[in-house]
């Protein structure tokens, strides 16, 4: 989570840990699981500590949509219409914050920490109940989009999943709880220890004037830095959840035995990509197109899910990037990867291939626009 402040940050570690030690604990010695309106009101207290600011925002935002929601939920006239409408609605916040990056004189009186996690959370709440027709009760609805573990970064919870585990919250043993402890310490290592050695190194090299083989040190510790943030962030997410009652999703999955850009974005920061692949992908890919239509849906969805991270000029290239690097992929075929039958030496070279492709488009995230093409001109020196 490099977009928040040290400060910000070291509070949602602490606060985390502080609930799951307080809700194992309870789980373990009472034996009861936390019914909803304690779950909310420790979500709300967790946020509150983080920032009252945005709090206020948070539940003024689950206001509005949840009434978005319940409006839909048995419309039959104009339904279709009034879902896309409710669903672009939910996006204001995001992209308002998005067009501040051009307009800074634009009032923004916090900064939207998660709230593109809001955004993401409260569309999959649309598309739940457009389908199904079922009614979505205010305080399951509150507690999905406060749901302090998964708040600022996900995984995201798809809202079939949360039900499921909100009504029937996982029973919690001595060995889960360790489990899930020893979990939470190992987020912490990565994100606190190694994080810290390999940014100092990451950091340093930059200072030196660039060759290739600089430049190849340079893109492999971006792409660690990047997954150790995430995957750390993962970590503790899961861990908290899960000490209290709630299966977070997975979000990674060996991403560097990826030997196809499809498969890639199947097992790195897997529900984000399940979420674009489905409520876009699916949506508009639904009729069977052919392999050249279907290669631009794959296009114009990598580009949607890399803009996802800003509207500025370094997004647009790496959303092109990324698009091209799937639809080509796509276009020739090479989706469909069999470890079985190919050989190995092909297979590890495809892994290495698509990777290393990958880690490129992380410095997007690592360096300054500058740094970038230093980096990728010291490629060639």
């Amino acid at each position: 989570m490099w977009y928040l402040e040290a400060d910000t940050l070291f509070l949602i570690l602490i606060t985390s840990g502080a609930m799951i030690l307080f809700s194992g604990l309870t789980r373990l010695l009472f034996k009861k699981d936390l019914a909803p309106k304690v779950l909310i009101i420790a979500n709300i207290a967790v946020i509150g500590i983080i920032s009252y600011e945005l709090l206020l925002i948070s539940l003024g935002y689950i206001l509005i949509t949840f009434l978005l929601i319940k409006h839909l939920t048995h419309r039959k006239r104009c339904r279709k219409f009034l879902f896309v409408l409710y669903c672009l609605i939910c996006t204001v916040p995001f992209f308002y914050g998005r067009i501040h990056e051009f307009v800074p004189e634009l009032p923004m009186l916090i900064v939207f920490i998660g709230i593109a996690y809001h955004m993401l959370k409260a569309v999959d709440a649309l598309y739940f109940v457009y389908y199904t027709e079922m009614d979505i009760p205010f305080f399951t609805y509150a507690n999905y989009i406060l749901f302090f573990p998964t708040f600022t970064a996900g995984p995201i919870f798809r809202y079939r999943d949360w039900l499921r585990v909100y009504e029937n919250p996982k029973k919690l043993t001595y060995s889960d709880f360790i489990g899930y402890v020893a979990r939470f310490i190992k987020g912490m290592f990565k994100k606190i220890v190694v994080l810290w050695f390999v940014s100092t190194i990451f950091n340093h090299i930059l200072t030196m004037d660039m060759h290739w083989y600089l430049s190849l040190a340079i893109i492999v510790l971006s792409y660690i830095t990047v997954y150790l943030d995430l995957s750390g962030y993962s970590d503790i997410a899961i861990a908290t959840g899960s000490a209290m009652g709630f299966t977070v999703p997975e979000n990674f999955r060996k991403p560097l035995s990826s030997a196809s850009f499809t498969v890639f974005w199947r097992n790195w920061h897997i529900t984000l990509s399940d979420w674009v692949r489905e409520h876009i992908f699916v949506v508009l890919n639904g009729k069977r197109l052919g392999r050249l239509m279907s290669t631009i849906v794959g296009f114009c969805t990598m580009f949607v899910m890399e803009m996802w991270h800003g509207f500025t000029l370094p997004y647009i290239v790496g959303g092109v990037y990324n698009g091209l690097c799937l639809g080509l992929e796509n276009l020739f075929g090479l989706t469909k990867v069999d470890k079985r039958k190919m050989n190995k030496c092909v297979y590890v070279l495809r892994c290495i291939l698509v990777n290393f492709a990958f880690a490129v488009n992380t410095l997007l995230f690592t360096v300054t626009t500058e740094q970038f093409f230093t980096v990728i001109q010291g490629l060639i020196r």
